[in-house]
């Protein structure tokens, strides 16, 4: 965790002390509006002439009357005031503004903002604190990660946000295998957080020094106020303009603009409003992954590429419009490629299965290239998919070979097929990679060595670092928390799929559509051969009774993530009774001593200790790559020269 997310984190701890705030998302917004107001106010105004100079940002809200009044407007008025106040200080010059570079366009993106977005803050004592400490927050690189870093946490702890984001790692990968460049356009019609166009901006900008607005195009938009906040702002920390950012809904876009390149995570399930979409989208406007889709393939222009993170209902529900809209996709498109993702991918939905289409307005050619993502563990909020998970699809996505993981399929069967069923399960495995070229494997397994060699010396350096702690006393279990068990679920209850996962005596055994648990939480498994175990979870999760929460029961503040480390650290399972059926109590366990230091050290220590285990799975993922890559070498030269050899 780096100082600036420290110090964010802090402020929202602030703002959600407000009686106006009712969750992390509300404070989130709060804090976003500040912080776009207070960017504009420093940024664009820090070279300004000292006589057009309006004093320090915080005087900008007495002079709007928030603190002389003695309470706060409960509509729009406030931020507005402060939003003028910053405006009427900058002299217009044609259609740029003098000292910016910012076009009229983005000030006036940022006052459509305002007016959909409330002032929720009620109390002048929690602002007159927040705008005293936002005075520390200072608009650099350090502060654009820890923003993104925090975006994701308070989507991920909030339940009524309705919303999912886009894995840095996927976003990274899919545009790494699109490989934008300068003077392209970009355009994203679900904007959410702005992943997709501040890591393209990011990627292109590592082969450009001249990289600007000017030579990268970017184009957003989303319906919802709360994301095109979100968004805009994290575009701006990343030094991306937002005047081509539009608070609005793309379904309804009806302009002939077409784009080079059309990244998204596109939104999925119902539409609400039916009737509005039924013009453009008629059959269609109760399924808006279909509608965004469609919409993504009229915004393609001529040789332009594209890659849509889609549910897998899209590639083989068997509706009119998406038998249609699929054979489009095969015909009119060259749907080239289909990365299949584990469930989980998306968090919090962590039940729905994903892949991402990647397709270009060209002529279409001949077959698909399937990739299917394995992953060793269960992908869900707290073990989200990452960038070491998706090296071999990168590596391979450009030479469309077939390995253990990727197959290619003649689409002409596609189409021949009932139902044009784009999920398609893996058809040849290790025992037939005909097209396998043992150069580029034996290159790649170098590279792999290489790779691995730089892992195991940073792997070896973290565990060399001394970490002196200070133990402010030493507790029993039964002393610092008590337990609260879980509730039962039928076997029949308990899906392949669902909206919230499902933790048993052994981890995570499927899901469910409600949940009994939310924040954050320590699991202990209670029955079972791994009872003990121990699970660090962001709800909202079923908890059942065959496993037990922790709850806190100290004034103590203790770091939970390093708790659960701690215990961990345990091996409760010795403490089990019984053969057939070991299960553990809290009788057994409750006089366990352990010591904790400070929580600011417990903090330290938890990231340190993530950090290992981070580099221990990295080391185990390569190992068992390059295993499998040496055993369908292997394999190959077995069946190539003793079974396929001439006689």
């Amino acid at each position: 965790m780096n100082n600036s997310e420290t110090k964010l984190i802090n402020l929202i701890d602030i703002i959600r002390k407000d009686s106006g705030i009712n969750n992390a998302i509300d404070a989130m917004e709060q804090l976003s509006l500040i912080l776009l107001l207070k960017y504009f106010y420093e940024i664009i105004l820090a070279d300004a002439p000292k006589q057009n100079a309006i004093g320090d940002f915080k005087k900008l809200f007495y002079n709007s009357n928030c603190f002389n009044s003695g309470k706060i407007e409960t509509d729009f008025s406030e931020l507005k005031n402060v939003w003028f106040d910053i405006r009427s200080n900058v002299k217009l010059r044609g259609d740029e503004f003098c000292d910016d570079g910012f076009a009229r366009d983005t000030w006036n993106k940022v006052e459509d903002l305002l007016n959909n977005i409330s002032f929720r803050i009620r109390s002048v004592k929690i602002l007159e604190i927040l705008l005293s400490q936002i005075e520390d927050i200072y608009f650099n690189e350090q502060l654009a990660e820890a923003y993104d870093t925090l975006v994701v946490k308070m989507i991920n702890d909030s339940i009524s946000s309705g919303a999912f984001h886009s894995p840095k790692a996927l976003v990274t990968a899919i545009v790494k295998v699109i490989k934008p460049s300068l003077r392209q356009s970009i355009y994203d019609p679900a904007l959410g957080t702005g992943r997709f166009i501040v890591e393209t901006h990011k990627i292109v900008s590592k082969h450009s020094e001249t990289i600007s607005n000017e030579t990268l195009y970017t184009f957003g938009r989303d319906i919802s106020p709360f994301a095109c906040l979100v968004g805009s702002l994290n575009l701006l920390l990343n030094g991306i303009d937002i005047k081509n950012i539009s608070l609005s809904d793309s379904l309804l876009d009806n302009d002939n603009s077409c784009y080079d390149i059309v990244l998204s995570g596109v939104p999925f399930g119902k539409a609400s409003h039916i009737d509005r979409y039924e013009h453009d989208y008629y059959g269609y406007s109760s399924n808006l992954e279909a509608m965004f889709l469609k919409h993504s393939m009229r915004k393609l222009g001529q040789g332009g590429k594209a890659a849509l993170i889609v549910p897998d209902g899209l590639l083989f529900n068997r509706t009119h419009e998406l038998l249609n809209l699929r054979h489009t996709l095969l015909t009119r498109f060259n749907l080239h490629s289909i990365l299949s993702l584990p469930s989980g991918t998306l968090a919090p939905y962590a039940g729905v299965k994903v892949s991402v289409l990647f397709f270009e307005n060209t002529e279409p050619e001949n077959d698909i290239w399937f990739y299917e993502l394995k992953t060793n563990k269960p992908l869900n909020k707290t073990n989200q998919i990452s960038d070491h998970d998706l090296v071999e699809f990168i590596e391979l996505f450009s030479k469309r070979i077939e390995t253990a993981n990727s197959y290619l399929v003649n689409k002409r069967d596609i189409l021949n097929r009932e139902g044009i069923n784009l999920s398609i399960e893996p058809q040849k495995k290790v025992n037939e990679v005909s097209d396998l070229k043992i150069f580029d494997e034996i290159t790649f397994l170098k590279k792999k060595k290489e790779e691995f060699d730089l892992l195991l010396s940073e792997f070896i350096d973290s565990l060399n670092e001394s970490k002196q702690a200070e133990f402010v006393k030493k507790f029993t279990l039964g002393e610092l928390l008590k337990t609260k068990a879980g509730k039962p679920l039928k076997k029949i209850e308990i899906n392949e799929e669902g909206r919230f996962p499902v933790y048993g005596g052994n981890g995570l055994i499927g899901y469910f559509n409600e949940y009994n648990r939310e924040g954050e939480n320590i699991i202990i498994g209670r029955v079972g051969a791994q009872c003990g175990n121990i699970h660090f979870i962001k709800g909202p999760i079923w908890l059942t009774n065959n496993s037990f929460s922790v709850e806190i029961n100290s004034s103590l503040k203790v770091h939970l993530p390093y708790l659960a480390h701690v215990l961990r650290s345990l091996n409760l399972n010795k403490l089990a009774r019984g053969s057939a059926q070991p299960s553990i109590s809290f009788e057994r366990i409750k006089e366990v001593e352990i010591s904790l230091p400070t929580y600011e050290q417990q903090v330290e220590l938890c990231e340190w200790f993530e950090e290992i285990l981070l580099k221990n799975n990295n080391l185990l993922n390569s190992i068992k790559l390059q295993a499998d890559k040496y055993s369908e070498l292997s394999n190959y030269s077995i069946i190539s020269n003793c079974i396929n050899g001439n006689n």
